[in-house]
């Protein structure tokens, strides 16, 4: 075995490195306890808008009054003399004379308008229908002789008590016939139209065919 020189040997300064490194621990967590950090905060000026002071005093410009136009001027009219003399107006005479009634012209008096319903809720009805018209039509002799044939159309108005008011013949083709629907039409009793519940004039249309048989 082989014996080492006594510097050499670790074992015999062991306690002293120990307490030296603990000395040296101990010295440094009392120098870390002892230092102070300081944080310095910035404020965000992204975030937040800066608050105004409230009492900053702001400058208000003065305005200026608009400039008020001069009051207007009277107009002054001045009276030139002249030489000229001054004709009054020629009067004009009536033809007629003081005591006589002044003329005047009456208004002419307008006729009252034909009132009636174009479309009512109910339509007037010929009492016996076209068959009762039929019956009482005679064929002229004188449309027969020259043979007459055709529609003639009349036209009417059937008033509050379903009678035939104001015939008129719009489409006719002569000999007689027209003058027998006059007649005919006119002998007619209708059942009044109906508009809101109430009776009412109505303007109608009728055609009847003439023809002569072979």
């Amino acid at each position: 075995m082989i014996k080492k020189k006594p510097r050499a040997n670790l074992r015999a300064y062991h306690t002293i490195f120990t307490q030296i490194g603990i000395i040296c621990a101990l010295l440094f967590l009392i120098a870390a306890t002892n230092i102070r950090f300081e944080v310095i905060e910035k404020p965000c000026t992204i975030c937040e808008p800066p608050t105004p002071d409230p009492f900053d005093v702001v400058d208000v410009p003065i305005t200026k009054e608009p400039e008020r136009p001069a009051p207007h001027k009277p107009s002054v009219f001045i009276e030139v003399p002249t030489d000229d003399p001054i004709e009054p107006d020629p009067i004009v005479f009536l033809d007629f004379a003081p005591d006589d009634p002044i003329p005047f012209s009456e208004p002419e008096a307008t006729p009252p308008e034909d009132t009636f319903e174009p479309l009512p809720e109910f339509m007037p009805e010929m009492k016996g229908g076209l068959k009762k018209l039929y019956s009482e039509i005679e064929y002229p002799d004188m449309a027969r002789q020259i043979g007459v044939e055709g529609r003639v159309t009349v036209q009417f108005i059937v008033n509050e008590q379903g009678e035939v008011e104001d015939p008129t013949i719009i489409r006719g083709i002569g000999g007689g016939c027209d003058k027998e629907v006059l007649r005919v039409i006119k002998k007619m009793k209708f059942t009044p139209g109906i508009q809101n519940g109430k009776f009412v004039r109505v303007r109608m249309h009728q055609t009847v065919t003439f023809k002569l048989q072979n």
